[in-house]
């Protein structure tokens, strides 16, 4: 019984504020905008030290659109996918090593996913409603929701 109530509680305390943030920021590109989505992810819940220590990490979705009006067809945007560890990584001297020339593209395509659907902007706010197309299907874009569109100077 202890085991379980111990258990329960380490679960419980290893929960951290994750998911979207209500925020994209826009920027103006020289072929149209990109559009800065936010978000925290929580670590792996089996890996005991994330679960004692909340650790969670920053995710953003860079998608590049020709437009902020209406209706955008996701096959027409591009999509960058950028987290903490890819920034702190992006700093150190890039290894020249062919194992690691091969991992490197291959994280580059998982970061840059195929999306169907559509993006739509209503004045200040946009609503992504996508699916990301994969190897083993679609599933849905887990940058999916409602947010407030801020311009970023």
């Amino acid at each position: 019984m202890s085991c379980l109530l111990f258990a329960l509680v380490f679960a419980l305390a290893g929960c951290t504020a994750t998911g979207n943030k209500p925020d994209a920021t826009v920027t103006r590109t020289a072929d149209g905008y990109e559009v800065t989505l936010y978000a925290t992810r929580g670590l792996m819940v089996h890996d005991p030290v994330s679960l004692i220590f909340h650790r969670s990490y920053e995710l953003e979705s860079r998608i590049r659109v020709p437009s902020i009006e209406g209706r955008v067809d996701a096959a027409d945007a591009s999509v960058y996918e950028v987290s903490e560890f890819d920034k702190a990584a992006e700093k150190k001297a890039p290894s020249t090593h062919p194992v690691d020339l091969r991992l490197r593209e291959h994280y580059e395509k998982e970061r840059r996913p195929r999306l169907t659907g559509a993006l739509v902007f209503s004045g200040k706010t946009l609503t992504v409603d996508v699916q990301a197309v994969g190897q083993n299907g679609s599933s849905p874009y887990p940058f999916n929701g409602t947010y407030r569109l801020k311009t970023r100077r």
